[in-house]
């Protein structure tokens, strides 16, 4: 199993049979398999709706760079579409509890993707490709989205040594928080242990995973108890880290309301060989828990030969845009731009931050071309590129 310490919160890739049935080994399954944990019983993709119907929150683990588990997340939140018009929402870790009017006004179909997506990047990372399909399908069927993650005040608010102040008037309650766990903490201490950092000790780094976890399950609560969740089905997806074995989000949210939930992981049975490299073998201590009620059994792909770059180092200056440097062999550096040209457009559209051209070229395939406009001594320039999938950013 992968665990990189990312920014405030663990980001994982892909899950290499970490977790077990006591009844089946998982390595006997196949793709597509779906097994009942809990008694090592195979089901279908029926059964498995039917039993989920039943919950009132339906968390869905993944790993964030596994297209095949966000596909998984698509086929379960389709289904229970289907079964329960208008009465699902869905829950996203990616996004940040301020970020939530974006979130609403992306469901109402009142915000382009361009701009969602920038709220995206600021929240989360550059990844939004994994997740199109699940935020067009929510999109398209005007499905309440919430925005589940603590804001990055709160997390520098626990940053700080010692109790947590919560007394100034301008200043939000933090959730309440458990840090007492003892799977939870033993967890997540084998994780820091293979990748510590000389920022923090284990406590303080502790602390702020708690808070990940508490601050989506308040949001959770929150929006159930709420008149418009209160008939609702939530489906939350968030990281494996965050809902194997119930003690991330779903056990700190039961705390708050007892409400019924299953745990579904889509669990990648299969890692290419020139996919190993993102496998950090991680020794986990034993844990009484069964790790989910449902594992379905996919394959690992990411999105890595999908992407194409155009080569450049770019920052926004009072002139614009600017090419701080071109990448060595990148198609920018064969097609003539240079450091200090200033970029003003891309296949017709105006750039004026980085931003702008990050994403037009996020929407590129292999093969596909683009015109790129740029200044160079105050000199107008066009060049013409076919990109490629490559190492080169952005």
């Amino acid at each position: 199993m992968l665990f990189a310490l990312a920014g405030c919160g663990m980001r994982v890739s892909p899950h290499k049979l970490s977790w077990q049935s006591p009844y089946k080994p998982l390595s006997s399954l196949e793709e597509g398999d779906i097994v009942h944990l809990p008694t090592g019983v195979k089901v279908t993709k029926e059964q498995l709706v039917n039993m989920l119907s039943a919950a009132r929150i339906v968390y869905v683990g993944e790993t964030h760079d596994n297209m095949n588990a966000h596909k998984v997340q698509l086929d379960i939140l389709k289904a229970l579409t289907e079964r329960h018009p208008d009465k699902i929402a869905v829950g996203m870790e990616m996004l940040r509890r301020p970020s939530q009017e974006v979130a609403d006004q992306w469901t109402s179909g009142e915000l382009a993707e361009k701009e969602f997506v920038r709220t995206w990047v600021k929240d989360w990372s550059n990844d939004f490709p994994y997740y199109r399909a699940i935020l067009e399908h929510v999109r398209d069927h005007h499905i309440p989205l919430l925005a589940l993650r603590a804001p990055d005040e709160w997390l520098e608010r626990v940053k700080k040594p010692g109790p947590v102040d919560d007394s100034q008037d301008s200043q939000e309650k933090l959730p309440d928080m458990d840090i007492e766990d003892p799977y939870h903490r033993a967890h997540t201490k084998a994780i820091f242990d293979k990748h510590p950092t000389q920022k923090e000790t284990f406590e303080e780094f502790y602390k702020v995973q708690v808070l990940w976890d508490e601050s989506m399950a308040a949001s959770i609560t929150e929006y159930l108890l709420s008149e418009p969740g209160q008939d609702k089905q939530l489906v939350v997806f968030a990281g494996a880290q965050h809902v194997e074995y119930g003690f991330g989000i779903p056990r700190r949210v039961f705390r708050r309301v007892p409400l019924p939930y299953a745990i579904v992981l889509p669990t990648a049975i299969h890692i290419s060989a020139e996919k190993h490299h993102k496998v950090m073998r991680v020794t986990l201590p034993e844990i009484p828990l069964v790790p989910g009620d449902f594992a379905w059994m996919v394959t690992y792909q990411d999105l890595e030969d999908e992407k194409v770059y155009l080569g450049v180092m770019i920052r926004e200056t009072e002139d614009g845009v600017t090419v701080l440097k071109t990448i060595e062999g990148s198609i920018a550096e064969k097609a003539g731009v240079q450091e200090n040209d200033i970029v003003t457009s891309f296949d017709g559209e105006a750039i004026e931050t980085t931003f702008d051209l990050t994403y037009l070229i996020s929407l590129k395939k292999p093969g596909d071309q683009g015109v790129i406009d740029i200044l160079r001594d105050e000199q107008p320039l066009r060049f013409e590129v076919t990109f490629q999938a490559s190492d080169h950013h952005p």
